[in-house]
């Protein structure tokens, strides 16, 4: 499994800061996708904790850090927030494109994930 961005290297353009492509052999994929969806397990479960402690308090107890402090908060949980979820979208999408080829190549390999690719291994 690897990232692919496309080869010989340079500058990348805009457009190719957006999406990378992600080759998995396909014997691998069961296990890439148990390995994206335990990132999102934990994802999910740390999450909660990680905001938390984002925060920041008060530090001289007076009107001006506390209204320093809550702007703070707002423009950083915001920030977090939709970072975090552009990232969760995407563990989404991979796994949920990572469950549709599964079920593809068992359409047509069966369960038998050594035989996966085999077939157009032997072509090439």
């Amino acid at each position: 499994m690897y990232l692919a961005d496309g080869g010989g290297g340079g500058v990348p353009t805009p457009t190719e800061f957006g999406q990378r492509k992600l080759k998995v052999d396909p014997s691998a994929i069961p296990e890439a996708r148990k390995a994206f969806e335990h990132a999102l397990d934990e994802f999910d479960s740390k999450i909660e904790v990680a905001l938390a402690q984002l925060s920041t308090k008060p530090w001289a107890h007076d009107p001006i850090s506390s209204e320093t402090s809550k702007a703070f908060n707002e423009q950083t949980t915001n920030k977090a927030l939709t970072a975090l979820q552009i990232y969760k979208k995407q563990l989404v999408g991979v796994i949920d494109q990572l469950k549709m080829i599964e079920e593809q190549y068992r359409k047509v390999e069966g369960d038998n994930t050594a035989m996966w690719g085999k077939h157009n291994r032997d072509l090439g």
